[in-house]
């Protein structure tokens, strides 16, 4: 068993001096991934902490903007069920505070970038979903409501331990069906790297990593030295 495994160590490190850092970061990523997905299939149930208490199986999103207007915390809300929403770690408000510093100075009329407390609704046939996003651009004003944006361009949400399983694919996927939504970005915290998934590449992961990358964001025609982004942080 031992010989065995040291063959598969041995062929694993050989095919991979043969691709590119940056398909070595592809390959790293989906690996994680995976490994989240089986973990997560693994188990019962999610734990009872993640849900609210003392709340109606299920709410209207009227009964729901209602609700969060008297609550003291902020919640998404699923399809009829509500989320409590965790507090952020200092290096994630950092990391969204300097990338809403950028782009605020970056953007003009009329477009608008929203951090952490704005909600993004997305709305479809079969979905009614509220989230809030660490970062929001959006550009039709025309179309947001008194209490939410909605058809946004650009989603960035920075990772934390507690959310990343739904950020990486529940979100990653409702961000998708929402036509007006050029790029979907995750940024690590523990790591300078940052995901762009594009919908003109169908989707496919631009891994940009190390403090010397440039991040570039095509949908609002920005580039940002991940050195800048990290700054204070790593």
């Amino acid at each position: 068993m031992p010989l065995q495994g040291a063959l598969v160590r041995s062929l694993t490190i050989r095919a991979l001096r043969q691709v590119s850092v940056e398909e070595r970061n592809v390959i790293a990523v989906w690996l994680r991934e995976r490994i989240e997905a089986e973990s997560e299939a693994a188990q019962v149930a999610e734990p009872a902490t993640a849900y609210t208490n003392n709340l109606p199986p299920y709410m209207s999103l009227d009964e729901y903007f209602e609700f969060e207007s008297k609550s003291q915390r902020r919640y998404e809300y699923v399809n009829g069920v509500i989320y409590a929403m965790t507090g952020a770690s200092l290096a994630h408000n950092n990391i969204a505070g300097t990338l809403f510093t950028s782009f605020k100075a970056h953007l003009r009329d009329p477009c608008r970038v929203f951090i952490t407390d704005a909600k993004l609704k997305i709305a479809s046939a079969t979905d009614q979903i509220i989230y809030y996003p660490d970062l929001i651009v959006a550009c039709n004003q025309q179309e947001w409501g008194r209490d939410y944006v909605c058809n946004p361009k650009l989603v960035v949400e920075v990772l934390s331990p507690s959310t990343e399983g739904i950020d990486r694919r529940e979100k990653a996927m409702a961000y998708r069906c929402v036509s007006s939504i050029e790029e979907y970005v995750v940024v690590e915290q523990e790591e300078p790297m940052v995901i762009v998934q594009r919908r003109a590449e169908n989707w496919k992961h631009q891994i940009y990593a190390g403090p010397g990358a440039m991040l570039q964001l095509r949908s609002i025609s920005l580039e940002i030295p991940l050195l800048q982004i990290y700054e204070g942080v790593l």
